[in-house]
């Protein structure tokens, strides 16, 4: 298998979001989000000698890329 897994994550909100700047926000507190749950209690499976060292969220069709180192 690999070292990178890929997912795919769907949010919904109340109301339209349409500003490309607030979907960037909201994919770096997604990845802000992702990196306090690994730093306090783990991502990676319970019985595993492994441990989350990075996450990235891509936004649909921005091409931005929000990279976060986890140690």
């Amino acid at each position: 298998m690999s070292r990178k897994v890929q997912f795919s994550v769907t949010i919904e909100f109340q109301d339209k979001i349409v500003l490309d700047s607030d979907i960037i926000e909201i994919a770096n507190n997604i990845a802000q989000a992702i990196k306090r749950e690994a730093l306090n209690h783990s991502i990676a499976p319970e019985d595993s000698d492994t441990h989350t060292i990075g996450v990235s969220v891509i936004p649909q069709y921005l091409g931005e890329e929000i990279k976060l180192k986890i140690i």
